[in-house]
């Protein structure tokens, strides 16, 4: 062993000595750092609501508008005793004719309402900040002002029975809505939903049931309770799915695994785990990830091609230079030089991936905040649990790095048997631009099942090990990145890593084969 590893560090020295390696290292480096700071200015800012810091000012300036484009408003309005005859009772109405045109009727009701807000709500005890309740409830009472408006705009002589019970109807909802809005009261904007939408489901009221369990004040902003919302629709789309027994692919419809069964119901999981303890994904911590996924991608891009370089010419160079004949005449068995040159090439893989996670984190952190960067959620024992981000994204990348080691060992077992760089570099880098193509070949004639046999067709394992990934803000490795595939998910984890087991195999045993057992020059 003592001779291995020397071997080992003497294969490390001599790689250390090349030039372009570093120059190649260097370049990664600089890409890693900076490339989040570049795409974070390619991310637009999030929209906000327009309403989202409306305040006194604002609506009062509003109101002043509507005024001096209407005038009086008085001179608009007629008001008469109306009589009706409900369930064999006559009952009175004082009731209000609007005379406006359709150009006026805006003005007007905007000036009524904004003046009904502006001398009855308390804007310091319930401002209108941007919070899901009072940008939602300020809506609420303004349809609900303009829908009294509208029915004020029918003429006298032809306000029938009709018009008086959806009157009542109108008046109802004003007040509800008033409630909801002026006080930020939850369960009158929820009775509100309740009346406003005949169709308002059950599944629809049990989630606005649940924002109010969690956020009864009304203090979670608009996007806030949006993702809740979200999320809850899509527990209910899992639960559904699995009492039917069917997995939605890509919009299609197929029978459920025990295996796809299960993690259907860890998503669950997570997914309420997140919403009780308010640690959804947000937009910005997705934001950050994608970037971060991105910048690691573009810089494994350059450890690919340096990886190649390296190991393309591994064998050859050496030949070329004469060096590897002090190798073969030194009492060592080949062997050990074989195993030597490919563990220095797998160091190179781990050592870029470490530092290329690293770098890509510190920089993310540095540009878009250190709370950007959320934990992976998975299930283990059937309790939700966390794996921190930089551990996680090591370990991401790392999976994703299994189509670069292929690449980097078909490299090395092209030059131990052609013994020529330009030939082992030439076609392994290739290889590295071919394999999209072959992703939009299968999008063009449909999957077939000669696809699945095909070495790019079982690379990407990533989002099969790690089938969360999603609900921590993370893209599919593939595409996050340059010259990736997305995961194929027809083809299992297992039948992904026995093919590629079987292929590392072949391409060792002819690496192995082509430098042990064949003469040297």
């Amino acid at each position: 062993m003592s001779k291995l590893a020397a071997l080992y560090h003497n294969e490390m020295v001599k790689l250390s000595h090349r030039m372009l390696v570093w120059i190649l290292v260097i370049l990664m480096i600089l890409t890693a750092f900076f490339m989040p700071f570049m795409l974070k200015n390619l991310i637009p800012e999030e929209s906000g609501s327009s309403y989202s810091e409306i305040g006194k000012t604002e609506i009062t300036k509003e109101r002043d508008t509507a005024k001096s484009a209407l005038g009086d408003p008085n001179r608009y309005v007629e008001h008469e005793t109306l009589r009706f005859t409900i369930d064999n009772q006559t009952v009175e109405l004082f009731a209000t004719k609007l005379n406006l045109t359709d150009d006026q009727f805006y003005s007007y009701e905007q000036l009524s309402c904004f003046n009904a807000i502006l001398a009855n709500y308390d804007f310091d005890a319930y401002p209108i900040n941007g919070t899901y309740l009072s940008i939602n409830a300020f809506y609420a009472y303004r349809m609900a002002f303009e829908r009294i408006c509208l029915l004020n705009m029918e003429p006298f002589r032809t306000r029938t029975n009709e018009w008086y019970d959806e009157y009542i109807f109108a008046t109802r909802q004003l007040d509800l809505a008033k409630e909801a809005f002026f006080y930020h009261d939850y369960g009158s904007y929820l009775e509100y939903q309740e009346n406003e939408v005949p169709d308002f489901n059950s599944t629809s009221i049990s989630t606005l049931q649940k924002v109010i369990e969690l956020d009864p004040e009304g203090k979670l902003s608009d996007r806030e309770t949006e993702d809740i919302i979200e999320a809850i629709g899509r527990c209910e789309e899992y639960k559904s799915n699995l009492a039917m027994g069917i997995d939605n692919v890509d919009g299609t419809k197929i029978p459920l695994s025990e295996g796809r069964k299960t993690q259907i119901e860890d998503r669950v999981k997570i997914l309420e785990y997140q919403i009780e303890h308010n640690c959804l994904i947000t937009d910005k911590a997705s934001n950050a990830t994608t970037v971060r996924q991105v910048a690691q991608k573009a810089a494994r891009f350059l450890l690919v091609i340096l990886l190649i370089i390296i190991a393309g010419s591994s064998i050859s160079q050496e030949m070329a230079t004469g060096s590897i004949k002090s190798l073969i005449i030194a009492p060592v068995k080949r062997w050990k030089i074989f195993t030597a040159k490919l563990l220095s090439l797998v160091t190179w893989v781990i050592a870029g991936s470490i530092l290329i996670t690293l770098i890509t984190t510190i920089s993310t952190a540095l540009c878009m905040g250190t709370s950007s960067l959320p934990p992976y959620y998975y299930c283990s024992g059937g309790e939700v649990v966390t794996m921190p981000n930089f551990l996680f994204s090591f370990l991401f990348f790392l999976a994703d790095n299994i189509s670069l080691f292929v690449y980097l060992l078909g490299a090395f077992t092209i030059s131990c048997f052609t013994r020529n760089t330009g030939i082992a570099v030439g076609i392994s880098t290739g290889l590295v631009f071919c394999n999209r193509s072959f992703s939009i070949i299968e999008e063009i004639v449909g999957h077939k099942r000669w696809i699945d046999f095909l070495p790019f067709s079982n690379m990407d394992l990533a989002g099969k090990i790690f089938p969360y990934f999603d609900l921590s803000g993370y893209m599919d490795a593939g595409e996050a990145g340059l010259f990736g595939i997305g995961t194929n998910n027809a083809l299992s984890l297992r039948f992904s890593l026995i093919y590629l087991a079987i292929l590392v195999f072949i391409l060792l045993l002819t690496a192995y084969d082509g430098f042990v057992k064949r003469d040297i020059p």
